[in-house]
């Protein structure tokens, strides 16, 4: 508050308090012109300067609860302030929680403050304390364990990632194979309502956006239609999603295979263009209602790169996806220039100029804007007389400027078309299903390997003579498959009192020695390890009802399709053939080369330089400045001519022979004075 000569603060009040904590904070003393406490940019430097670890808790009001959201901590201190945060849109409000249990109904760990146990819960306490011995021995932090094959399995993603295509390869019907072809796209329209402007070398708005007009376009077999929402409708958003289900329904109709029997992706893709940071989070807060909810969501920083609404009687599921994610334009006249007829059709919109205070007043209007309304004061531009001519020709065919909105609103939805058909096509020559992949690195990685697998039948013969001495099993072998065979049959309640026995082992040893899989022909050796297969599945590992088995075969038929198996089998013998590569099994070398993995899910994969345009940045090392620490980097492999494996330049027949994996560390030293001309 300004401090003011007839009014003196007490040195005990909470105004003045308020004021040492400022002080104290921000290292100068409170000052009248003060704008206001910048939660994002300031929070780090207040839990550095108190010591103290914030806790931050949001209202939501459907349904009514409160929650906690964010957690600032700052290491080794045990000091606890919990706040409730309260958006207004550009401002906002912080109050105090002085028990958080009585305001969530929900007791946090104290180690890791995430997660949370329902105090009602009667095994709270129990709960509690396995939880936290992990969290304390893990720090607090979220381990994520990886899960790794027992066999390995080849790498196939275009097959083994499309249950579709999986499908039909393995029933030799690939030639039914079609994409993902019927989808919608929408685009949304919003106003402005400025809170702050300034123009200038340095332009900024700061504006909150509300949706006023959504138009989407449907692809079905049949042709194209379009739907056209605007905010003279009440709840038009609302009225927009129960038209899109319906119009979802003929979608899935025609994606569908007419055989039943084909496994088959059911979401219904609903296609915007730059929607991940701007359609999806206008139209978040109607994804949520008593007729439909969302049930899945992928994301990654601030970017929602999937959002999937179920209706809750029909079923049917919506799957809201950006075109970008597929694409590296950045606007939409580019992906039609690329990937479309070449013509640009999109037309002009005076955005700046129709705002939350005059939009009904200025679109009830019949004449057309004149051309100061199509000035761009944020960049500074302003529309030549010729575009300005042909929008005047476009807009002398519609009565009033809703009708024009209209026109203009659902032909941003219809120029997606070409472009998403484009890529649908190209991706299919490598049978791929574009619109069942979830971002373009997704995309690409699945047509490397389609065209690794270009040779690959499900007929081939692709059997490796082993050099590999055969299997001589040993005592104790035997005695763990025994024990083994005993406890599967127990467990699902099959009689094994006829089961294999140890005085078997001498009539298996020559079994496992002399015969082949009768799966896949392949002799037993130390590394194609047999068990027994079951003829009869309902009945137990009885000496009559096993056949010898790799155990990779095994695990593949487990009471599986037949011709699922033959799939499976068939692409590890040609991932072997064709030294094609396979997922990892060992643990040690899992962790080993983890070190060496950059990056997450894709964000931006597809990224290219312009010659004179683009910048190109270079680490640089500051010998003043020694705050930053880069403790690891990735480069090329100089060297990969000399990783030995069958297809390499070793003929050494023990390195060979184990196909060990090849993982080099290094350590060196680059004196302070020659580091920059190493680093890049």
């Amino acid at each position: 508050m300004p401090n003011s000569k007839n009014k003196r603060w007490k040195d005990c009040s909470r105004i003045a308090e308020a004021k040492r904590i400022f002080s104290r904070v921000n290292g100068v003393e409170f000052r009248d012109n003060y704008q206001g406490f910048d939660f994002v940019g300031d929070i780090d430097n207040f839990i550095n300067k108190e010591q103290v670890n914030v806790h931050m808790y949001t209202y939501e009001s459907n349904p009514p609860h409160y929650e906690l959201t964010q957690n600032y901590l700052i290491n080794g201190s045990d000091k606890q302030f919990n706040i409730l945060f309260n958006n207004y849109g550009i401002n906002a409000h912080i109050m105090y929680i002085s028990d958080g249990e009585a305001l969530t109904g929900f007791r946090y760990c104290n180690i890791c403050h995430k997660q949370a146990f329902r105090i009602g819960d009667t095994n709270l306490q129990q709960s509690m304390r396995n939880h936290m011995k992990k969290c304390q021995k893990n720090g607090g932090k979220i381990m994520k364990k990886v899960i790794l094959e027992k066999f390995a399995k080849p790498f196939a993603p275009h097959i083994l990632s499309n249950k579709t295509y999986k499908y039909l390869l393995a029933n030799n019907l690939t030639h039914l194979f079609k994409p993902t072809r019927y989808y919608i796209t929408y685009d949304i329209e919003t106003l402005e309502k400025k809170d702050s402007e300034k123009f200038g070398d340095s332009s900024q708005i700061t504006a909150i956006l509300i949706p006023y007009a959504i138009a989407s376009t449907v692809k079905l077999a049949s042709g194209i239609h379009s739907i056209y929402y605007d905010i003279r409708t009440d709840d038009f958003l609302d009225k927009w999603l129960e038209q899109l289900f319906e119009e979802a329904k003929q979608v899935k109709k025609d994606n569908k295979y007419i055989e039943e029997t084909i496994p088959q992706y059911y979401e219904v893709p609903v296609i915007g263009f730059n929607s991940a940071k701007f359609d999806a989070s206008v139209l978040f807060k109607n994804l949520k209602s008593k007729d439909w909810a969302i049930s899945k969501y992928l994301d990654q920083n601030t970017i929602t790169k999937q959002i999937v609404v179920k209706h809750q009687s029909s079923s049917i599921q919506l799957r809201f996806v950006d075109f970008k994610i597929y694409s590296m334009q950045h606007k939409l006249k580019d992906a039609v220039r690329d990937f479309g007829n070449g013509f640009y059709k999109k037309g002009r919109f005076p955005h700046e100029f129709i705002n939350t205070n005059n939009y009904m007043n200025e679109l009830n209007k019949s004449e057309q804007f004149p051309i100061e309304a199509f000035d761009n004061k944020l960049r500074n531009k302003k529309l030549s007389e010729d575009k300005y001519k042909e929008y005047l020709v476009e807009a002398a065919k519609h009565k009033i400027r809703w009708d024009y909105l209209k026109y203009y609103n659902i032909l941003d939805t219809r120029v997606l078309i070409e472009p998403i058909d484009y890529l649908i096509e190209l991706m299919l020559k490598y049978n791929v299903d574009m619109l069942a992949n979830i971002s373009m690195s997704q995309c690409s990685n699945a047509i490397k390997y389609s065209m690794a697998y270009n040779g690959f039948g499900i007929n081939g013969d692709y059997n490796c003579e082993s050099t590999d001495k055969s299997i001589e099993i040993t005592y104790n072998y035997w005695r763990a498959k025994m024990d083994s065979y005993i406890e599967q049959d127990n467990r699902k309640g099959r009689d094994s009192s006829n089961n294999v026995t140890i005085d078997d082992y001498d009539y298996f040893k020559e079994i496992f020695k002399n015969q082949l899989c009768h799966m896949c022909n392949a002799r037993f050796t130390w590394k194609n390890r047999p068990t027994l297969n079951r003829i009869d599945n309902s009945k137990g590992h009885s000496k009559d009802n096993v056949i010898p088995c790799y155990l990779y075969c095994n695990v593949c038929k487990a009471n599986r399709d037949e011709k699922q198996m033959k799939l499976m089998i068939q692409l590890r013998k040609y991932a072997l053939f064709k030294q094609l590569p396979m997922t990892l099994t060992s643990d040690e070398g899992c962790q080993l080369l983890r070190k060496g993995i950059t990056g997450g899910i894709s964000n931006v994969m597809h990224r290219y330089n312009i010659a004179r345009e683009t910048r190109i940045n270079h680490f640089e090392f500051d010998q003043e400045n020694k705050s930053q620490l880069i403790e690891r980097i990735t480069d090329q492999d100089r060297c990969k001519a000399l990783i030995y494996d069958t297809n390499r330049v070793s003929n050494d027949p023990l390195v060979v022979d184990k196909m060990l994996l090849f993982v080099a560390e290094i350590k060196g030293h680059v004196d302070v004075r020659y580091i920059n001309e190493v680093i890049n």
